[in-house]
């Protein structure tokens, strides 16, 4: 019995998370990307989002790290810089 990894789901950039918002019809604000998780589009995924992209989206609401890392608990935070070159 082998168990599947769940695929992941990468966000290179800040332009993306908004637009990904848009499509996803998720309210513009600090726990996004915890809310984009909870979404049936993204069920058997997993969000990966950059340290560098994170920090961008959470200057954006002016919150605390522990607010902003604490409402998105479900999400993979990553330093590495190679997603630029991952296709999504």
């Amino acid at each position: 019995m082998t168990s599947q990894q769940p695929e992941k789901y990468y966000i290179a950039s800040l332009d993306q998370y908004l637009a990904l918002l848009k499509a996803e019809k998720v309210s513009d604000c600090f726990s996004g990307l915890q809310r984009l998780s909870d979404r049936d589009s993204f069920d058997d995924k997993i969000i990966v989002v950059r340290v560098n992209i994170a920090e961008q989206i959470r200057a954006r609401y002016s919150t605390t790290k522990m607010a902003f890392y604490g409402a998105n608990r479900d999400i993979e935070f990553t330093a590495q810089t190679t997603l630029d070159s991952v296709e999504n």
